[in-house]
């Protein structure tokens, strides 16, 4: 699968300057976690609105930093990946990557497929198997 664009929603908001990815010339997207200074200070964004192909995406660390609604809001900070309805939006948690487990969650990531029919969310283990699917 080709991946576009990337999107990193914390903790280890440094960790992309390395990807391969990233130097390949994709496109990152990304906020810090609550533990990163220049959250706690302030001088990143706590969010960012996106348009990707006609729709509007969200992203933040946690929910609580969502303003306004958006076709999809994305965000992190609990681990446990989630697709659910909000009224500000389908709720797309990807999950961690940070260990095997992590607070009793196995790592999980996920892969959003936007075009003009609609978005597909997908939520994937570290074999590459999805364990949960959404078609908005």
């Amino acid at each position: 699968m080709l991946v576009d664009v990337i999107i990193h929603l914390g903790d280890n908001y440094e960790d992309l300057d390395q990807c391969v990815y990233n130097r390949r010339g994709r496109k990152v997207y990304r906020v810090p976690g609550i533990f990163h200074p220049k959250y706690r200070d302030g001088s990143l964004p706590h969010h960012q609105e996106i348009a990707l192909e006609g729709r509007r995406l969200i992203i933040a660390h946690t929910f609580d930093d969502i303003i306004g609604s958006g076709d999809v809001i994305l965000y992190g900070h609990t681990h446990n990946w989630e697709i659910s309805n909000s009224i500000k939006g389908i709720c797309f948690n990807p999950g961690h990557l940070r260990e095997l487990v992590d607070k009793k969650r196995s790592a999980t990531y996920g892969i959003m497929e936007v075009c003009d029919s609609g978005i597909t969310l997908r939520i994937l283990n570290l074999q590459h198997k999805v364990i949960a699917e959404a078609y908005i």
